[in-house]
Formats: C-alpha cells, structure tokens, sequence
C-alpha cells in the first residue's frame, strides 16, 4: 500500500537535481533508464509534475546519497535577464509598480470598508461612523461610483486640478491648500477656480456646492464624512482607470469598480531565489541623486506641492494637518519611487556564471536613520555569463552615480574565488 504513495514535488525535485549533479555525471536519460520511467518523467518531476514512488526514493539515496541543501540567501525579488533589461524598462516598471499600490488599495476589502462608511450620512446628533454590511457597502459604493462618473464631479475634479498646479509657483503653506480642497466642495461649484488662498471666511454662496451633489446620491462629504482630499485621491484614480488606455495597462480586462472589485494579478512578477554561490563583491552607497519613479498616469494623481517630489495626496481618512505631517501608518500610500540609497552583490555560481543582487531603499522614511541602507526592493539578474560580467557591471556603473569600476579589484576577488577572468593566462 506504502508502494503506491507518491512524494511530494518538492521531495521528488530534491532527489532528481542531487542525483544528476553527482559526480557520476549522469544525464536525464540515463536517471530515467535507472528508475525504469520514460525519459520524459525526469524533465516532468523537476517541474512538479510527476512524483517519484518510495522505492525510487530509496534507490537514489543508495547509489546517491541523501541529498543536503546547500547553504545561502534567501531573496524573493524582481527578476531582469541583463543589466540593460532592468535600466531599460525601470521607468515602465515605476509606473507599474505605482498602479499597484493604487489598486491594492481600491480592491483592498478593509479600506473599501471604511471608504463606505466615511461616504454614510449620519443621523443627527450621531458622531460615530456606522459599522456596515457587505451589502450595504456594496451599495454604498455603488451610488459612489454613479457619483465620481456624474458631470458635476467631472467638473469639480478639472477645476481643482487648474487652480492646484498654482500652488507651487504661489508657495501655498500645507494648511491653505487643506483650506482650499475643504471650500471646493462646499462653496458653488463655479466659484472654484476663483477662491482665494488662503480661503479665510468668504461671504460666498453655497447653495449648488459639491456637498450638496452628493446629498441627491444619497452620500455624505465634510465633517466626519469624506474630506475633499480623499475625494480628490480617489476620484482622479477612479475616473483615470474607467478609460480602456489605462485599465488596460493597469492589468484590468474593464473598467475599475469599487462596488465590484475585479480579481488581478500583481503587475511586476516577483520570484523566490537561494542565492547559493560565493559573495565576491558588495556595494552599498547612497545616490548622489535620489532615484525619483513615475507615476501611472499624472492626470490621476495629485502631488504635494514643495520640495517633497516623491509624495502623493493618499487617501488616508485622517483628519487636517496631513499635507504638513504625513503619516506612514495608512492603510494607503501612493507615494511615487524614490531610492536614496542602495546595495549590490555579485555572487560566483558553481558554473562560473554569476548571479547579480541590486537592492534599492530609501533613508527618508519615518524611522530609518539617514544613510542607513534599509532595502526596500530587490532586482535579480540570475545568470550572467563569466565573460561578459565586467560589461554587465560597468552598464551599472553610471547608474549607480561611480566615477570608474574598480576592475583590477574585481579580477582580483573573482580570481580568489576561483571564477574566470576573461584574457587572463592561468599558470
């Protein structure tokens, strides 16, 4: 009966790749001869699609041994086939992993939670926000979404965005641009475009204001309901992927529902890796520049105006003061790319290939000390060949902001390791 029980895939896999890199040599159809299986059993068991019997199992750790993992690092990182494939498409991959975080946050159960109950209006005299039903978000959403597509919107978010890009030529202080966001939802919508900044307390009518809209939707905005700032993060980003160009590139078949969310996979693929080779060199330094990513779609966005370039109006629920102290906390964080400081290891495979870590952070956060390389993301490059690693560095040289490649170190470590060095005589 035990005959008759298959190990597992990652058992099987184990033993197959131990056998046939023993030093015996054996290839695949030879191991396939010895098991009594079709040749193709082999290529199918190192995929996990067939599974070895335990007298297989016991035939190859006799003649093979049992097979020891071998020691290394684990990274679970981006994967890029060379130097210039990475720096090639990093822009694209900035605005895809920027989307991302949009879409992990607009499909994220818990935040379209509270984003339906911060839209509820509440009875009077009632200062808690409701604890809804899944049907009841779902529905609340849904009068949301008819909301952000309705004319009035559309309208409110092109004029907020105008007088927005003044901002920074006007050098507007965090709270008279809060002022701002919070009057454009409550004074007529035509009188947007010509607030003042700072808002103050103008006499000014409110009668067809933002507010208003949204009460025939059956929604509540202001108060301890929706700030203008949330509205503005949320809308842009709904609004932007209802259109075919960039639902599309965002990996969505139709247009983004709040109501409805669609099942998605992560834009940029990341892949487990032991790193099981020799470390020969490692670099860690900051940018003399910081590395400043793209977003998805600049009209969908609103940044912080000022020196931050990097930061983004999220929404995050919390109350003014937000533009001036910004939280890390939040369930959301739309925040652009930007790597201040980074990491590169190049490792010698037992083939005499290498295998290329870059590693990428940022010392600007909340809790990291300036200078301080805490890694963030993480970009393989697997196999690089031993005659072309020096070309494969110096592509990354520049990038990296260093003056000249220390070859002659380089050689040298790679020599220690017992790696080739391409021209060189070995005596």
């Amino acid at each position: 009966m035990i005959e008759n029980v298959n190990l597992s895939a990652s058992e099987t896999e184990q033993l197959l790749r131990h056998a046939l890199a023993s030093p015996k040599r054996i290839n695949s159809q030879r191991l396939a001869l010895e098991l009594d299986v079709p040749a193709s059993r082999i290529s199918e068991g190192l995929k996990g699609k067939w599974h070895l019997k335990p007298h297989q199992k016991e035939h190859l750790i006799e003649k093979y041994g049992q097979p020891r993992g071998v020691s290394g690092q684990y990274v679970f990182a981006e994967v890029a086939d060379s130097i210039s494939d990475f720096l090639d498409d990093e822009e694209a991959l900035s605005r895809k992993r920027h989307v991302d975080q949009i879409l992990n946050t607009l499909s994220d159960p818990a935040f379209l939670h509270q984003l339906a109950r911060s839209i509820t209006p509440l009875p009077t005299g009632v200062y808690e926000l409701p604890t809804l039903k899944p049907t009841e978000v779902r529905k609340t959403l849904s009068r949301f979404e008819e909301f952000l597509l309705s004319a009035e919107v559309s309208g409110w978010l092109g004029a907020v965005k105008r007088r927005y890009r003044g901002f920074n030529s006007e050098r507007s202080a965090p709270d008279d641009i809060e002022s701002f966001f919070w009057a454009s939802t409550y004074y007529d919508l035509e009188l947007i475009e010509d607030l003042p900044v700072p808002v103050g307390s103008p006499n000014l009518p409110i009668s067809k204001g933002l507010e208003k809209v949204a009460t025939e939707y059956g929604l509540a905005l202001g108060s301890l309901n929706l700030s203008a700032l949330d509205l503005a993060a949320v809308g842009a980003a709904f609004i932007s992927l209802q259109e075919e160009q960039y639902y599309r590139k965002a990996g969505l078949k139709k247009p983004l529902s709040l109501s409805n969310p669609s099942k998605r996979q992560d834009l940029v693929e990341r892949v487990e890796f032991v790193l099981t080779g020799d470390l020969i060199r490692e670099e860690q330094s900051e940018f003399i520049s910081a590395k400043l990513g793209l977003p998805f779609s600049e009209e969908s966005i609103f940044k912080v105006p000022g020196d931050r370039p990097r930061e983004v109006i999220s929404p995050t629920f919390e109350r003014p003061g937000r533009l001036e102290f910004p939280s890390f906390g939040t369930r959301a964080n739309w925040d652009l790319d930007y790597w201040t400081t980074y990491r590169v290891r190049l490792f010698l495979n037992r083939d005499c290939n290498y295998s290329l870590v870059i590693e990428l952070g940022n010392d600007q956060l909340s809790m990291v000390p300036a200078g301080f390389h805490h890694p963030l993301r993480s970009i393989v490059i697997p196999k690089i060949s031993g005659r072309h690693v020096l070309d494969h560095l110096n592509a990354l040289r520049e990038w990296l902001g260093l003056d000249a490649l220390p070859e002659q170190t380089i050689k040298e470590e790679i020599a220690e390791a017992g790696g080739y060095v391409p021209g060189a005589r070995i005596l």
